[in-house]
């Protein structure tokens, strides 16, 4: 009887672990973790933003970020400087039910040499830069409101950008939509002939335009492209003998491009105003692309944005270009 007992009071034990266990792990805290960009130069800054939302009833709760931020709000940002490439970790703290909890989540943010063009402030390169349009007929241009200004306030985010936006008085009655909007800019002091793996990240701003009652938004694709000539505007004739405003080179076979994002569009952009502008949000994407540079050791680099529909409106922040030889 006495083993009986003891071996019942071992399983009542285990139970009760394996149930205090099971509860525990439904009670871990949920974490976002992210920088604005993970693959920078030296000297330049990012973001690290984080949410972390603790189980009802902890307590004792603690976030912390390291190295060099310390103890933190359970939300928010902070820039960093990082000089080389360095790992970031967040821990949280907490009790539950007497027990403590310690989860963690790790990022890394790279420092490599490479080109970043800081477009909120007019020293930063932005100057380095040609922004123009194409892609619809010349004869319809005073149907557009078309901007491509340096130095544009972003609302709602306190600094300046570059501005890239089309607005069409009367978007349906376009019947083939192909406006592109784009900026370029040569890439030159690198080796004579090389191959190039070069990794594009671009920094921006966005609240498309939505048509209609339902407020729907339309789709704005960005390409990156790094090629050997210059994307020039020129005006032809169509097929229908109708004046067409064309950007040359982009498509050569020489020309190399890369999806930065299928649709750049805020997702969760609030729908219940359908407002002209919307609510601008800052966000990022990045690609890499394999290239060739000419025998001066130069390339051109183009960012390119695409609407479905032909009104939209995009603050660009930075563009950070990496390059390394494979």
């Amino acid at each position: 009887m006495k083993y009986l007992m003891n071996g019942l009071s071992r399983l009542l034990g285990f139970t009760a672990c394996f149930i205090v266990i099971g509860t525990l792990s439904g009670c871990k805290p949920t974490i976002s973790f992210t920088a604005l960009q993970t693959i920078i130069t030296p000297g330049q800054e990012t973001e690290l933003e984080w949410e972390v939302e603790f189980a009802k009833g902890s307590g004792d709760n603690v976030v912390e970020i390291s190295p060099d931020v310390g103890v933190i709000e359970q939300e928010g940002t902070v820039t960093i400087t990082p000089a080389d490439t360095t790992t970031y970790t967040l821990k949280t703290r907490s009790f539950v039910f007497g027990f403590p909890m310690f989860v963690k989540e790790e990022l890394t943010v790279e420092v490599k040499e490479g080109r970043f063009w800081d477009f909120t402030d007019p020293l930063g390169g932005v100057a380095d830069w040609t922004f123009d349009k194409a892609n619809y007929l010349n004869g319809d241009e005073l149907k557009y409101v078309f901007q491509s200004d340096i130095d544009k306030p972003v609302p709602d985010l306190g600094y300046s950008a570059v501005l890239l936006s089309a607005d069409h008085d009367n978007p349906s009655e376009v019947e083939a939509n192909d406006v592109i909007m784009y900026g370029t800019v040569s890439e030159t002091g690198l080796e004579d002939d090389a191959d190039y793996d070069v990794t594009i990240s671009v920094v921006y701003a966005v609240a498309a335009r939505r048509g209609g009652d339902d407020c729907e938004m339309p789709i704005i694709e960005m390409l990156a492209y790094v090629g050997l000539e210059k994307p020039e505007i020129e005006i032809e004739a169509d097929t229908s003998g109708d004046d067409f405003v064309s950007v040359l080179h982009l498509s050569d076979a020489e020309t190399k491009n890369s999806q930065l994002s299928p649709d750049i569009t805020i997702a969760d952009a609030t729908d219940d105003t359908c407002d002209d502008e919307g609510v601008f949000e800052e966000a990022s994407t990045s690609t890499s692309i394999s290239t060739q540079t000419d025998s001066d050791g130069e390339f051109w680099i183009t960012i390119a944005l695409i609407p479905t529909d032909p009104n939209m409106t995009v603050y660009l922040r930075s563009v950070t270009a990496i390059f390394e030889e494979p």
